[in-house]
């Protein structure tokens, strides 16, 4: 039987998400009056600066739009995907894995952390509310790494099945739903 399950998870907004959003903001508006300014000053340039204001007004508007980060986890039969979902426009594959190649996996806690030459692939809700799972796999094009996820249960109970016999009492044990 095949085993395919897709879970979206919007990263929470943090004091640094608010801080750059804020810094964005005043940037744009003060390059957009500072443009301003100098059409006043040379009249002759006054449609390409009055666009450029607006351009730099939109810029800014993008540019906080990008801040709204969405994660994908798409399990298919072993496999899991991430994927890293900007302002719901863009998509970009951060990496894929065969969960049978994990080597430790386990609740991410205060006493985590992330050994020395692995690369950090997190793609966590930024909740403290929610647990996040960590599993370290070596990549064939980047090498040792550390993903960190927040799987609901039935990411979580997928991912498990899946795992090598060894590591499955790394992670909670998760009740079966009703449909199940």
């Amino acid at each position: 039987m095949d085993s395919f399950k897709e879970q979206i998870v919007k990263k929470q907004k943090t004091h640094n998400d608010s801080v750059k959003k804020l810094l964005i903001m005043i940037a744009s508006v003060a390059l957009a009056f500072s443009i301003i300014f100098i059409v006043l000053a040379f009249p002759r340039i006054a449609v390409i600066g009055i666009f450029l204001a607006c351009l730099s007004i939109y810029g800014g508007y993008y540019i906080i739009q990008s801040l709204n980060v969405e994660y994908e986890y798409i399990f298919t039969n072993g496999d899991l995907d991430i994927d890293k979902i900007i302002a719901q426009r863009s998509r970009k594959r951060l990496v894929s894995i065969n969960v049978g190649s994990v080597t430790a996996a386990g609740v991410v806690d205060d006493s985590y952390s992330v050994d020395d030459g692995r690369t950090l692939v997190y793609a966590s809700a930024c909740d403290p509310e929610l647990t996040d799972y960590y599993f370290d796999v070596t990549h064939k094009n980047l090498g040792d790494i550390s993903i960190i996820i927040t799987a609901d249960d039935d990411m979580l109970r997928l991912i498990k099945t899946h795992l090598p016999r060894t590591l499955r009492t790394s992670l909670p044990d998760v009740k079966k739903t009703s449909e199940e």
